[in-house]
């Protein structure tokens, strides 16, 4: 086109009328491409016709240039993670103690733990086992001694250098039996020695393959905790307020006008060792009482929080949302009725044990409880652990057998036996009242008469008439002693109406006419509350008589598994990366912080156990497994119910999220570092 311009402009010299555009023309003479000043008289050149061609080719020319822009950004210029940006998770629950010799009896102690510390190895988002602190470990060829080297760029959140005496410091803490912490058991009769500043050493008694899973959780800095005596480790300020070595450190924590601590806040670590966290701040927002959970889904639903930390099973449907991304993974944990053979002698009857078990129609559990998002298991080894075998022997769900194998010791009384039975026996002890309280009533009168018999003074016979005052309470003035037992009647009637559920049919009794009874404790949580249900219906239908307790999940640890006041529980054992049954199973573990829930004694079971942790052998450690579970079949300490699934949710703004595998509910922050919520730009060209 501009060849063309030039052509016309100097063949047709007679268009410009003025010396400016002569001027012009001779101005574009012998160049390559006119100026931009030239180019604002253009249309004194162009015809109209050419001058809308013109403004055409401009307006199409500008359009490929931004289509080219557009073109290139989506092919060489991706989004990318960026540093900044608040998350918020919602939790049901508390902290206690956020301290990792502690955490592992509270999954929110443990998932700010998870966050706070760190330890010498950790878990990736595959749960594929890595040095964390340590930069690297050798093992002896007698699988005795671990050495392990510390990394040079660790540093406390508070600036202080961690070095292999905190360590020490850690390891000897958890062994002190003073402290009580449930690690205890990983470590009994381990030597720990700093052999330099960046230099730990390990001693075991005897091999154990699982040992360097147990170094997962997070080492204690000693200059802080060094001056805490042992008896006052659970009461210290730095429980709440944590100084770790991992990827979040403690900002602050709220509580309410009770002392609730509502709100705890961490904050991204600069110097974290490995690469820092995209995210800056972690929120978790604590809910507790009864309608904890519907509160905490009611904020994720409006958006208030990014994640909950929990779905429980029936509530699924109400957290769905478009905005929603729910992540469903294998939970390693096992859920089962612990039988405490030690608080009720009813359960010392291995043939009560064994009808409890047979009762209970654990398919219907998993379907009505977990919407069949689980697993229905016989014993204490999981699928794809070492020693499993699905061929294992147990107990087909059938309450005839349950009720022939009662029938041949236990009576069945009818309800309505039972009722005139106890309402016999709570009248002839309201009548025993009320004569003792008549004889008493009779002496008192003498008294008083004889006191007056005798001139004695006034007060002292009103003394004594108020000395019996208490004892005529349940005499009524103008009733008589017929009208007060019927009164009393009804009052009985209405207390067994209470007493006696709907589902029970009839009542089992011994010898001695003692009721089949069982004190039945769980935590109240959704989850098990519909599981007691169904429980308890099982257990009436083979007339045992049921009283259940529901404890809040934030205390059952500190009072329940603590002081073992249940006969049966009705809790989840949640297993971990160590396959290993000695926690759970070994008679020393019977007492807390061992997790031996049901007391269980055993010294051919303990000696499988010990055995399996002294085997290197894979196989040899399998068939060590196996055996010590046909031993736990046969004895019925437990009934074991379900292995569950575990969700969560986070709102679809949180990425980066590529957690496949966890060991324990905290396991969902393993990958923690590669979250993000705000993003940048990059450019990024093929090669």
């Amino acid at each position: 086109m501009y060849s063309s311009l030039k052509k016309y402009i100097f063949s047709s010299s007679k268009r410009f009328s003025s010396h400016k555009d002569v001027s012009l023309v001779r101005r574009v003479h012998g160049k390559r491409f006119p100026s931009w000043k030239q180019f604002r008289h253009i249309h004194k050149i162009l015809s109209s016709r050419e001058m809308l061609f013109f403004r055409m080719s401009v307006f199409v020319f500008f359009v490929a240039i931004v289509w080219v822009g557009l073109v290139s950004a989506s092919t060489y210029r991706v989004r990318v993670p960026a540093i900044g940006g608040k998350y918020i998770e919602a939790v049901v629950g508390s902290p206690q103690l956020v301290n990792p010799i502690f955490a592992s009896v509270n999954d929110v102690d443990l998932d700010l733990t998870r966050l706070v510390y760190a330890g010498l190895m950790r878990h990736d988002d595959a749960q594929t086992l890595h040095t964390d602190l340590a930069k690297s470990y050798t093992i002896s060829e007698d699988q005795l001694t671990y050495t392990f080297e510390l990394r040079d760029d660790i540093s406390w959140h508070d600036g202080e250098s961690l070095t292999a005496r905190d360590v020490v410091f850690t390891i000897e803490t958890i062994q002190n039996p003073e402290v009580n912490s449930p690690l205890i058991v990983s470590f009994q009769g381990v030597l720990v020695e700093a052999i330099d500043e960046k230099t730990v050493r390990f001693t075991l008694e005897e091999p154990f393959t699982p040992f360097l899973s147990s170094l997962v959780f997070g080492v204690l800095p000693e200059h802080v905790w060094g001056s805490v005596s042992a008896e006052r480790m659970r009461l210290a300020g730095a429980n709440l307020r944590p100084v770790g070595a991992g990827p979040f450190q403690f900002a602050r924590f709220v509580k309410d006008e009770t002392g609730f601590i509502y709100k705890y806040e961490l904050a991204r670590y600069e110097g974290y060792h490995h690469a820092p966290s995209f995210i800056k701040e972690l929120v978790f927002r604590f809910y507790e009482g009864e309608d904890a959970y519907f509160r905490a889904i009611q904020d994720f639903r409006e958006q208030k929080v990014d994640g909950l930390h929990f779905v429980p099973f029936d509530m699924r449907d109400r957290v769905e949302r478009k905005h929603i991304v729910l992540h469903t993974l294998q939970l390693p944990q096992y859920t089962a009725l612990f039988f405490n053979e030690d608080h009720a002698p009813v359960l010392e009857e291995v043939e009560v044990r064994t009808a409890l078990a047979l009762s209970i129609d654990k398919e219907r559990i998993l379907r009505d409880v977990l919407r069949d998002e689980g697993e229905a298991i016989n014993g204490p080894i999981l699928p794809n652990y070492p020693g499993f075998d699905p061929n294992q022997k147990k107990l087909e769900y059938s309450v005839s057998k349950a009720n022939d194998l009662l029938d041949t010791t236990w009576t069945r009384v009818s309800v309505e036996d039972y009722r005139e039975k106890n309402k016999a026996a709570l009248l002839l002890e309201w009548e025993e009242e009320q004569q003792a309280i008549l004889e008493t009533k009779v002496q008192a009168d003498a008294a008083i008469q004889e006191a007056l018999d005798e001139n004695a003074e006034d007060e002292e016979a009103e003394a004594v008439d108020d000395a019996v005052d208490s004892s005529e309470e349940s005499v009524e003035e103008g009733l008589s002693i017929e009208a007060l037992r019927t009164q009393k009647e009804e009052d009985i009637d209405l207390l067994l109406d209470q007493e006696i559920d709907e589902g029970q049919t009839f009542y089992r009794q011994d010898e001695d006419e003692n009721l089949l009874t069982i004190d039945l404790v769980t935590a109240r949580t959704p989850e098990y509350e519909r599981a007691i249900d169904l429980i308890v219906a099982s257990w009436q239908e083979i007339g045992v008589r049921v009283r259940t307790t529901f404890i809040d999940p934030k205390d059952i640890s500190r009072t329940t598994l603590r002081d073992r006041t249940y006969d049966v529980l009705l809790y989840g054992a949640i297993i971990g990366s160590d396959p290993d049954p000695y926690p759970f199973w070994h008679s020393s573990q019977i007492d807390f912080p061992g997790l031996n829930l049901a007391r269980y004694v055993n010294r051919t079971a303990d000696g499988f156990l010990e055995d399996a942790r002294e085997a290197t052998d894979p196989v040899e450690i399998a068939d060590f497994y196996r055996q010590f579970q046909d031993l736990l079949f046969e004895d019925r300490p437990a009934t074991f119910l379900y292995t569950p699934t575990y969700t969560y949710a986070t709102s679809d703004i949180v990425r980066g999220i590529t957690v496949s595998r966890i060991f324990v509910p905290a396991d969902r922050f393993a990958g923690i570092t590669g979250w993000y919520i705000k993003t940048d730009g990059k450019w990024k060209f093929r090669k």
